[in-house]
């Protein structure tokens, strides 16, 4: 298993399209930032500077990360080894199929690691160029490395339960080619939503399925990190920096219910998909 998995991670980052893309991701956001503080004086209030290039980091990030580094995510990971041929191949080699998925969430976990080690690279190259630019600048508090932090942690918890669930309908149909379009219609709710709609017809309306579905449990955590970072403390306009402790303690009070039921979706999802693969004959693509 440990052999497929560096031969995983080995294709995954020597993929040209896997680099490029997150280059290009990269040289965008920092393009952005330079070019939006250019006519920005932070000399009488450095502090302001930190603030702002906070502001301009996490909102992107809460806002677009489950719609342009997840789907990624679960497209190198999974996707791209399934519309090859080398795919069947797997297991004439001896690997197993339970090994094959914990191998996956291996390679999905460091791959991961490897990718936000790198936007974070990106991200403080960026702020120490921008410092440069105005004779230096404070650096950031402890509240916004922990928001930082946080945000990373949720879209790594939404890419994995996301793609455990999808990969319920992948596994069985063994094709990549409608799975990405799949992981967008789960990741954005429009299941939840179908449900919400049917839990209002008469012989469903005494049954609230909506507090343990996944997008609903994502949702709450999503909630918290986009209240805290818009509007910071209650009553604070939005139009303020974002409030790195006040968006840490609405993500204290949300409890540990939801990451309870993601958890459960996770381990549940994923030994499905065990007893899916293991039921099906593995095919030519």
């Amino acid at each position: 298993m440990f052999n497929y998995i560096k031969a995983d991670l080995y294709r995954i980052f020597h993929k040209r399209s896997n680099q490029l893309y997150w280059l290009i991701l990269a040289g965008l956001f920092l393009t952005f930032v330079i070019f939006g503080s250019e006519n920005a004086n932070f000399a009488d209030n450095k502090s302001e500077l930190t603030e702002l290039y906070f502001s301009v980091a996490v909102m992107p990030l809460v806002l677009f990360g489950p719609l342009i580094i997840s789907p990624q995510f679960y497209y190198a990971v999974y996707l791209d080894e399934l519309n090859s041929k080398s795919f069947v191949r797997l297991f004439s080699s001896g690997l197993r199929k339970s090994e094959y998925i914990v191998a996956k969430l291996i390679s999905s976990l460091v791959y991961m690691l490897v990718v936000f080690l790198f936007l974070a690279v990106a991200y403080v190259g960026g702020f120490g160029i921008i410092a440069l630019l105005n004779n230096g600048a404070s650096f950031f508090t402890l509240d916004q490395i922990g928001l930082l932090l946080s945000l990373v942690a949720y879209l790594g918890l939404f890419t994995i339960a996301f793609s455990s669930l999808t990969n319920l309908i992948t596994l069985k149909l063994q094709s990549g080619n409608i799975s990405l379009f799949l992981f967008f219609v789960f990741s954005n709710g429009v299941i939840a939503s179908v449900i919400g709609w049917l839990n209002r017809l008469p012989i469903l309306r005494n049954f609230d399925f909506n507090p343990y579905l996944l997008s609903t449990n994502i949702g709450e955590i999503q909630t918290a990190l986009t209240n805290g970072i818009f509007y910071g403390q209650q009553g604070q306009p939005s139009n303020q920096p974002p409030s790195a402790q006040a968006a840490l303690k609405m993500i204290n009070s949300i409890g540990v219910q939801p990451f309870i039921i993601i958890g459960i979706y996770i381990i549940t999802t994923t030994m499905i998909s065990f007893f899916i693969l293991k039921r099906s004959d593995v095919k030519e693509n």
